[in-house]
């Protein structure tokens, strides 16, 4: 897996793609490049996030 952070006319997004290519998830669109990394740092580190269903 890997996340690939690219520019989609002025906004910055990133998705992360598995090993296979395929998207896995994805993120909004930031207008800083520097809200994009933020933004994968918080997916990163939520990764041992429980999953609660009700």
């Amino acid at each position: 897996m890997h996340y690939q952070k690219y520019k989609d006319g002025t906004q910055w997004r990133w998705r992360l793609r598995a090993a296979n290519h395929e998207i896995i998830s994805s993120g909004e669109s930031y207008v800083h490049e520097r809200d994009c990394d933020h933004a994968i740092s918080l997916n990163k580190s939520s990764s041992n996030a429980p999953v609660h269903t009700q």
